[in-house]
């Protein structure tokens, strides 16, 4: 490793690593040297060596996970709104290859559970908890509530999950006839709670983008809400915005304390 004159030590060896997984061609989930091999290697110390992989870290080329080592990362997985997608269509039209690992499967009625008080009081909902892959690799939680009518119908039940638990839920409705039209969605930036950071492979405080999708068919019916969240380095979201002169504003961000008393008992 060459030394530069008026750069960081951390910031050379941060070029040097970005070198080697560029040169041996590491791909997503492939693991680094760890900090004892990078310091015999390049003669530097272990402070420089973790400078430089938290530097890698914050740009999104790697993840660094406590006890296990450094991997590099996925690559930013942009979201283009309005696309309404399932999680398997995204990755897919991404060449990523989805799954998924079942968390919790049980019923219960609308109003048992944060997020289950979007469907009308008394509606028998299934709740269904999934670690997301991509590659293989963890990038979101998702928690969904569905009609537990529509989950018989479609089969969606937690044999079927167990079996294969990245299945597509908008696949399912669609065979059956229940295709979704449109949704709503709302975005909030947070820490990764405890319990989500050790599923998702992370400390816990990471950022994550929690998002809240409110589902409805074409007669305008709740088919499923779902709190889905992903770390906050692997999704770009994407929004076009156009201007209109002249007219006030539409859509957009609302301040929490404006958004807690437009939603109401809803939330």
């Amino acid at each position: 490793m060459q030394r530069r004159p008026g750069v960081a030590l951390y910031a050379v060896l941060r070029d040097e690593l970005r070198r080697l997984i560029e040169s041996e061609d590491l791909a997503p989930g492939d693991l680094l040297p760890s900090e004892p091999e990078l310091v015999s290697r390049y003669g530097v110390s272990r402070a420089t060596v973790r400078a430089a992989l938290a530097e890698l870290e914050r740009e999104g080329l790697v993840t660094r996970q406590q006890g296990k080592g450094t991997y590099v990362s996925l690559p930013p997985m942009p979201r283009s709104l309005p696309e309404l997608t399932s999680f398997s269509e995204h990755l897919a039209a991404r060449g990523m290859v989805p799954s998924g690992r079942l968390l919790d499967y049980r019923t219960g009625s609308a109003g048992d559970w944060p997020d289950s008080g979007h469907h009308e009081a008394g509606t028998r909902l299934v709740r269904v908890v999934r670690l997301r892959l991509a590659d293989r690799r963890p990038v979101g939680l998702h928690t969904v509530y569905l009609p537990a009518d529509i989950a018989r119908r479609i089969g969606f039940t937690e044999d079927a999950l167990r079996a294969d638990p990245g299945l597509s839920l908008y696949r399912l409705l669609e065979e059956a006839g229940l295709a979704v039209a449109w949704a709503e969605e709302h975005l909030q930036a947070r820490a990764a709670g405890p319990a989500e950071a050790r599923h998702l492979g992370v400390r816990a405080g990471t950022p994550v983008m929690s998002v809240l999708r409110l589902t409805r068919d074409a007669a305008d019916r709740l088919i499923e809400v779902v709190r889905a969240v992903y770390l906050g380095h692997r999704y770009d979201y994407v929004v076009q915005l156009q201007r209109q002169l002249g007219s006030p504003t539409q859509g957009g961000a609302i301040l929490a304390e404006d958004h807690a008393s437009s939603t109401g008992g809803n939330s």
